[in-house]
C-alpha cells in the first residue's frame, strides 16, 4: 500500500467562535444544509497523541481505491485537523470522524450519531484515554464506518435531487413501472419503450446515464441480471458509431455482485462494474439495482452509468447510484 502523508492544517478563528471540546457543549442543533465537497471527510484527531502509523493506517483506510471503476480513484477525500480546531465552520460538514483522546476518560466508546449539526451528515465519534483503545475500535467497526460514510454522501445527493426534482419524469416513472424515484430536474427522457426507459444528463464533457426496465421472470442471479442488461442496452441504447451498443465489459474481478441488498422497502440484487461499447472505444462505470416487481413475475432493474473520459469518475457514479438509491 503506498505511503500517505499526513497532513495537519492549523486554523484560527476569532475567539467568539472557540468552544468546548466536551461533546455536550457541541450538539449546536442546526437545520441547515451540511458542507463540504463530495467524497471528503473530516478526521479529526490529536497529533501529541497519535504515531505517525496510527494516523497513516487511518488515512490509508479511508483513501483506499473505490471498487469497480476503471481507474484509481480514492473512496473519500481525507481533511485533518486537531480538536482545538474543530469550530462551528466545520462542524457543519458532511462527513465526520472525531477522535476525542484525554488521559482522564473513563472509558473508551465509539458511537454514529446523524445530522447532530447539520443534515445530511454521520459524526463518527471515539472518545476514550487510550491511543491504542480507540485505534482497536476503529478497526473494529471499520465496515459500519465504511457504510456509514458512503450512504451519508448518497443522501446528501438525494436531499440536494429532492428539492430539484423533475415532477413529470417522476410521475412518468410511476406511471410505467408503479415505484417512485426523485429525479433531478438536469435529466431528460432520452428514450421510452414499453418496458423500457432511458434518462440523460449530457454536458460537454460528460454524459450520465440512468435507465429502468423490467423484464418477465424472477431471475436475480449474477448471470441472469448480466444478461439482461446486455439485452436492453444493445436493443435500446446507441453508441456514437453506427451499429454500436453497449454491454457489461467482462474484466475481472467485475462486475461485483451482492445477491441480498435493501433499498427502501425492496429486497433485490445489485452489479458493481464497467461497461464498454461493442463496435467503439466508449466505456466507463456503471451501478445496477434490481428487485421483483409487486407481482413477484417480473425483475425491475434500474441502472446508473457514467461516461466522462478523461475526468475522475468516483463522484458522478455515486451521483448515479444516489438517484438509483432513491427508489420506494
Amino acid at each position: 500500500m503506498k505511503k500517505i502523508t499526513f497532513y495537519i492544517f492549523c486554523l484560527f478563528v476569532a475567539a467568539s467562535l472557540l468552544f468546548s471540546c466536551k461533546k455536550s457543549s457541541m450538539k449546536i442543533k442546526v437545520d441547515n444544509f451540511s458542507n463540504g465537497k463530495a467524497g471528503e471527510v473530516i478526521l479529526i484527531l490529536d497529533k501529541k497523541y497519535t504515531p505517525e502509523i496510527t494516523q497513516n493506517y487511518i488515512i490509508e483506510f479511508l483513501t483506499q481505491p473505490q471498487p469497480a471503476l476503471n481507474q484509481e480513484e480514492p473512496m473519500f477525500n481525507v481533511l485533518c485537523f486537531e480538536n482545538k480546531d474543530f469550530t462551528p465552520q466545520f462542524q457543519r460538514h458532511r462527513s465526520i470522524i472525531q477522535f476525542d483522546m484525554n488521559p482522564n476518560f473513563a472509558s473508551n466508546t465509539f458511537t454514529i450519531e446523524n445530522n447532530v449539526w447539520a443534515r445530511p451528515q454521520v459524526h463518527i465519534y471515539l472518545r476514550g484515554n487510550n491511543m491504542d483503545s480507540l485505534t482497536l475500535l476503529f478497526m473494529q467497526h471499520e465496515d459500519e464506518i465504511l457504510n456509514a460514510l458512503y450512504d451519508n454522501d448518497l443522501k446528501r445527493v438525494q436531499y440536494y435531487a429532492s428539492s430539484n426534482n423533475d415532477p413529470l419524469i417522476e410521475k412518468k416513472i410511476k406511471e410505467k413501472f408503479d415505484i417512485n424515484m426523485t429525479i433531478p430536474g438536469t435529466y431528460n427522457v432520452a428514450r421510452e419503450e414499453e418496458d423500457f426507459m432511458w434518462l440523460r444528463f449530457k454536458t460537454i464533457r460528460n454524459d450520465r446515464f440512468i435507465i429502468i426496465y423490467k423484464t418477465s421472470g424472477n431471475d436475480l442471479s449474477k448471470e441472469g441480471l448480466i444478461a439482461a442488461r446486455n439485452e436492453k442496452t444493445q436493443a435500446y441504447i446507441p453508441g456514437a458509431v453506427k451499429g454500436a451498443y453497449s454491454i457489461v465489459a467482462d474484466v475481472q474481478p467485475f462486475p461485483l455482485y451482492n445477491a441480498s441488498v435493501t433499498v427502501g422497502s425492496n429486497q433485490g440484487a445489485e452489479l458493481r462494474g464497467l461497461w464498454e461499447c461493442v463496435g467503439d472505444k466508449m466505456g466507463g462505470p456503471f451501478y445496477n439495482y434490481s428487485f421483483l416487481d409487486k407481482t413477484g413475475e417480473n425483475v425491475l432493474s434500474i441502472g446508473g452509468f457514467v461516461y466522462a473520459p478523461e475526468e475522475e469518475k468516483r463522484d458522478y457514479l455515486r451521483e448515479v447510484e444516489a438517484i438509483v438509491k432513491s427508489v420506494k
